[in-house]
């Protein structure tokens, strides 16, 4: 039984190590165009699954309030620079998919009105705060979400949000993230 316990100790512990050096994560490359200078050209990366949905998530919080200090534990070169600039994030995504295939956390500045997306803890885009952004952390995960690829430059998103007792639902419409359209639906 001692031996067993001492087993799963052990495998428990190479699992964790496993996660944290990114072993657990896509191997796929970070960034797959260069510019003229061979510097990686950044990309937004958008979520594979943007409605609530109790398979993938049970909950309807899409971003959670930093309320402290952190994050401290393990961060990276980039990470450590965003947060010595800009101090610590108002708000932290939980991991996601992105349709790359990218598991993606992103920390959100209110005020500032930036936002950073990282993926195995190095950053990958660096931009402005949406306005989607800001839905998402105001009322969470939609309880449906249509999405719409026009071409590569144009993406058009829209979130419905039932009310209680499903008496009405608010609806937002998103191109590229910027909001063009919120109605209330009876």
């Amino acid at each position: 039984m001692r031996r067993i316990l001492y087993f799963l100790k052990a495998l428990s512990f190479i699992l964790l190590l496993a996660l944290i050096s990114g072993c657990a994560t896509s191997s796929s490359p970070l960034f797959n165009e260069y510019d003229a200078d061979g510097n990686p050209v950044q990309h937004k990366r958008y979520r594979r699954y943007p409605e609530r949905d109790l398979i993938v998530r049970w909950g309807r919080t899409a971003y959670k309030k930093n309320n402290s200090t952190g994050p401290h534990f393990l961060l990276s070169e980039d990470q450590e620079t965003i947060k010595g600039e800009y101090g610590p994030p108002d708000y932290i995504s939980e991991t996601w998919l992105s349709w790359n295939r990218d598991y993606v956390t992103e920390w959100l500045y209110w005020q500032e009105g930036v936002m950073f997306q990282f993926v195995r803890r190095q950053l990958v885009y660096e931009g402005p705060l949406s306005d989607k952004e800001r839905v998402l952390v105001t009322y969470g995960y939609p309880d449906k979400a249509h999405v719409l690829y026009v071409d590569d430059n144009m993406m058009r998103e829209s979130f419905y949000y039932h009310s209680l007792f499903g008496l009405g639902e608010n609806a937002y419409t998103f191109v590229n993230g910027k909001k063009v359209e919120s109605r209330h639906l009876q």
